[in-house]
């Protein structure tokens, strides 16, 4: 018989459980810890079935390249409804990316309005900025980045790691493939099995 997957369940709680159960049963509680590590295992695949990176991902490949300036960025990312866009090179591969805060961290201000409150005092200097200064002077890099073939724990531990909308999903080489959307994570939980 194969050794249970499942065996940190104490002996107290498995004869409980059995003693609770009503009629006669004939197992033996390695027989029930392995019928439970079956059906848990069996529940956990259930439970976060097509909530993976090859379900949750977009073919959106829109990334921004190390040699556009800011404004170019800005621009982009705004038409994308995006916060945070991958930095690709000539072949797709992923290099970075560019957030808000990237954005706001080089011109000094950390926050939407302490920007605001900069650009209407010095705003001839900022549009310099942005024209001048290149996404590759300013992108985070290396960029967090999901496999393709990554599973539910793996978006969870990357989402965990970054404050970002979106994470960038990259093929064996780094290539950029497509995005998983936080929102699309989040909207795909049964939350009330969860809690």
């Amino acid at each position: 018989m194969p050794q249970p997957a499942f065996t940190h369940l104490p002996d107290e709680d498995v004869q409980a459980a059995m003693r609770s159960m009503t009629g006669y049963l004939d197992i033996t509680p390695e027989d029930f810890r392995e019928i439970y590590a079956i059906a848990h295992e069996q529940a956990v695949r259930r439970l976060f079935a097509r909530r993976d990176v090859p379900h949750l991902m977009r073919r959106d490949l829109s990334a921004l390249k190390p040699e556009q300036n800011l404004c170019q960025a800005a621009e982009q990312m705004a038409l994308m409804h995006a916060h945070t866009l991958p930095v690709v090179d000539e072949s797709g591969r992923v290099l970075g990316d560019v957030s808000e805060w990237n954005v706001l961290r080089g011109f000094g201000a950390d926050t939407f309005f302490s920007l605001v409150f900069r650009v209407m005092n010095r705003h001839e200097h900022f549009a310099d900025y942005c024209q001048r200064t290149s996404v590759a002077e300013v992108m985070t890099a290396p960029s967090t980045v999901l496999a393709e073939h990554g599973s539910f724990s793996d978006i969870a531990r990357a989402f965990h790691q970054v404050d970002c909308q979106r994470l960038p999903v990259v093929d064996a080489e780094g290539r950029l493939v497509g995005v998983v959307l936080r929102r699309d994570f989040m909207e795909r939980l049964d939350w009330d099995v969860l809690v």
